[in-house]
């Protein structure tokens, strides 16, 4: 086997497991009663982990091999665009009285989440960015829109989403808009010390969710995720300034 084949091939592994991952996900969250509430997130997370090595494994390769990127954002769809809005489904949309009718805003803000997804990964797989994303990643969104919709099959949580889910449906709604938007948020290439000291807090708390699931790290895991949803662009905005006036 050839340098080149293997990085490919090992690429290709973390890809597949990126995807099974979310194959898992959507299972365990149409059918709840076999496993544990908090399964699907744990499947968010561990597909993000493969999605970074196979991303790190694929630059190894002297040779572009433009096929590992579709394949990259399949694998991604499936884990975090279509498994977040299955978990959606499992918590209480839009509260209305009406079963039928509450269902159909379950789907539709379900299915519009996704939408937003799979345009967000879609538009990346043909615009690539390097030192920053444009509009929200489509991981940091999973975690984000599937921590809440755990969180909200909790009883004594539902004070958060107050009244009866809406504010749940906003945040996927928003959470949609976002991915899709041209707004730059920081990366981890930007290799800024600011940035690592984010990226190690965040991993820790949600490898101490991972290991060991509780509804306090899944809390922390959504507060990590709204710091970096609302202070992000402005973080990066001002860094970047900073650092052409040092060039300057």
């Amino acid at each position: 086997m050839t340098t080149i084949n293997k990085y490919i091939v090992i690429a290709f592994i973390f890809t597949g497991l990126n995807a099974v991952c979310g194959l898992i996900g959507i299972i365990v969250s149409i059918y709840p009663i076999f496993a544990s509430i908090y399964l699907p997130m744990q499947m968010i997370i561990l597909g993000a982990i493969f999605d970074f090595l196979d991303g790190k494994i694929a630059k190894k390769s002297p040779v572009e091999f433009n096929l590992g990127i579709y394949l990259d954002s399949l694998g991604d769809i499936i884990s975090f665009a279509i498994l977040p809005g299955i978990m959606l489904l499992n918590a209480p949309l839009f509260g209305v009285e009406l079963k039928e009718l509450s269902l159909i805003f379950q789907l539709g803000i379900a299915g519009f989440y996704t939408l937003c997804g799979w345009a967000r990964l879609i538009r990346f797989s043909f615009q690539p960015t390097f030192n920053y994303f444009e509009g929200f990643p489509s991981p940091a969104a999973a975690l984000l829109v599937g921590t809440c919709a755990i969180l909200s099959q909790f009883p004594e949580m539902h004070w958060l989403f107050w009244p009866n889910g809406v504010i749940l449906s906003i945040i996927a709604i928003l959470t949609g808009v976002n991915m899709v938007n041209m707004i730059k948020y920081p990366t981890p290439k930007r290799q800024m010390r600011s940035d690592t000291i984010f990226i190690i807090i965040a991993g820790v708390i949600v490898l101490i969710f991972f290991f060991l699931p509780a509804l306090l790290s899944l809390i922390g895991i959504l507060v990590i995720s709204i710091v970096y949803t609302i202070l992000g662009p402005y973080y990066f905005s001002t860094t970047e300034k900073t650092k052409l006036s040092h060039l300057s």
